[in-house]
């Protein structure tokens, strides 16, 4: 019986190793059908995408690529660097200004980084690892949910520079110069997603310590690995406070980070317990597979692990400081722990290819273990795939888009909202843009009367209500809940 688990084992890598090409170009494809298809029919999240979008969407329009604005204001809220919002601007000039074209940053970022991290693992470990890392990414559910490579927000790019510039941490004792990638790339995760970067640096410092690999690096290296981070960062801080002054900095310290870490602000309020309980119960099935063939890895490996000290340590680093990090501040997100994934996911393949490459592992843990990933990848390759196949409609969003994409007759002009209220969400204020070029003013149905030349989105009924106040305007779009109409005022 163990002859022939072991001739199970020799051809799987064998036939891995023959055709890894192909493979890799079929996993690749299926990782971007998960990111790409669909994309643009999910409706757009209030909060952080909707504001984020229309951030970029005004920039662009005000020719400006430092400050970013929310309805044409100088936003003081979303506190982060503007790299994301100008690659962004980028899609938009491309591919035109839609929901599709705003989230497209989001997923050819999570695709790069599948691909890069396959091709490191790849490189490093062997072929059967890497499909292995790349069957694991396309199907880790978080990394397409909310806020990541199917939104328009930061971290998608922000996980990006996270993983390459940990991929170089692994690789500075084979080469200093990766030093310098690390250097860049954090800076670029930090003119992507602020503070969050400082998490790099924990990760990074540490490693060089407890590997020593700090008494290696020579002065001159120090120089350039400092002025990699210090230069690009410096200039956007420059080219902020000649704009703009100093109170955007000052937000982004005091609010961004003080508060934030040390208060549970915007009602994201949880308990110390909430990644380790987000973990074990919300969808991911693969991270707790990997996480059982990370323990018993570890249990069976443990003697060795100074034959490769610097990845033990670099790994260990990796999973455990965003975890206590995260833990330790007072808000508390489920996308913030989301770079620890993609460490599990290394460790994990790395594993597994090790379970099933040694022809002396004890069969029955090697099937197990096997088993065990196998119907995780089957199960939450289901889930992301009925997720991302599936989009959940907003019928107003559908609504507001038809009527106003290549609707010339209103493009730029003042528009009103009276649905829930006067005030405009932050989805339909980013789809009115988007799609009508529209100004979103405050006042609901009294604003749009009083104006000489306007739109307004309104339900039937209070259309109805206030039909006599309404009766110079005309009806450019409706259905049987919403109408959307022009006031003609001469």
């Amino acid at each position: 019986m163990k002859t022939n688990t072991n001739r199970i084992k020799s051809n799987l890598v064998r036939f891995i190793n023959k055709y890894y090409n192909i493979l890799f170009i079929i996993v690749g494809a299926f990782l971007a059908f998960v990111c790409f298809w669909k994309l643009g029919q999910f409706p757009v999240v209030d909060w952080d995408e909707s504001r984020h979008g229309a951030s970029a969407y005004e920039m662009m329009k005000n020719h400006e690529n430092i400050i970013n604005t929310y309805n044409y204001q100088n936003d003081y809220w979303n506190l982060k660097p503007p790299l994301s919002f100008n690659f962004i601007i980028i899609a938009f000039k491309m591919l035109g200004t839609s929901t599709f074209a705003f989230r497209v940053p989001s997923a050819i970022a999570m695709l790069l980084t599948g691909i890069i991290l396959a091709y490191f693992i790849g490189k490093k470990y062997g072929k059967l690892e890497s499909i292995i890392s790349l069957i694991a990414f396309s199907v880790c559910t978080p990394l397409y949910m909310a806020h990541t490579a199917r939104n328009g927000d930061a971290d998608a790019l922000f996980i990006l520079f996270f993983t390459i510039s940990m991929i170089a941490m692994l690789s500075i004792d084979k080469n200093k110069k990766a030093l310098y990638i690390c250097g860049i790339c954090f800076s670029l995760a930090f003119l992507t997603k602020s503070w969050h970067a400082f998490v790099i640096v924990a990760i990074g410092g540490l490693f060089l310590l407890l590997t020593s690999e700090i008494k290696k690096i020579k002065l001159k290296e120090w120089v350039l690995f400092i002025l990699t981070f210090t230069v690009p960062i410096g200039a956007w801080v420059v080219a902020r406070v000649l704009k703009d002054g100093t109170k955007f900095l000052v937000e982004m310290l005091q609010y961004d980070l003080l508060k934030r870490s040390s208060e549970a602000i915007e009602g994201n309020k949880e308990s110390i317990l909430h990644y380790f309980k987000f973990i074990l119960l919300n969808g991911t099935s693969l991270v707790i597979a990997l996480g059982i063939i990370i323990l018993i890895g570890s249990i069976l490996y443990f003697k060795k692990w100074e034959l490769a000290k610097n990845d033990v340590i670099g790994y260990s680093l990796w999973i455990i400081i965003p975890l206590i990090v995260f833990t330790i501040a007072k808000t508390k997100l489920a996308w913030y722990i989301i770079p620890i994934y993609i460490a599990v996911i290394i460790v994990g393949a790395i594993f597994l290819g090790k379970f099933l490459r040694e022809l002396s592992m004890n069969r029955l843990i090697t099937v197990t273990l096997s088993l065990i990933f196998g119907v995780a990848v089957i199960y939450q390759g289901y889930i992301t795939v009925k997720f991302v196949n599936n989009p959940q409609r907003d019928l107003l969003q559908d609504f507001m888009v038809e009527s106003f994409k290549d609707n010339e007759e209103i493009k730029s002009e003042d528009a009103y909202i009276d649905i829930e209220s006067a005030e405009w969400r932050q989805s339909q204020l980013l789809i009115s843009e988007l799609y009508g070029d529209l100004k979103c003013k405050i006042g609901g149905v009294k604003g749009f009367s009083d104006d000489q030349d306007a739109v307004l989105i309104t339900k039937k009924t209070k259309y109805l209500e206030n039909k006599e106040i309404l009766k110079e305007s005309i009806i450019i779009s409706e259905t049987d809940d919403y109408i959307i109409i022009r006031n003609i005022k001469e």
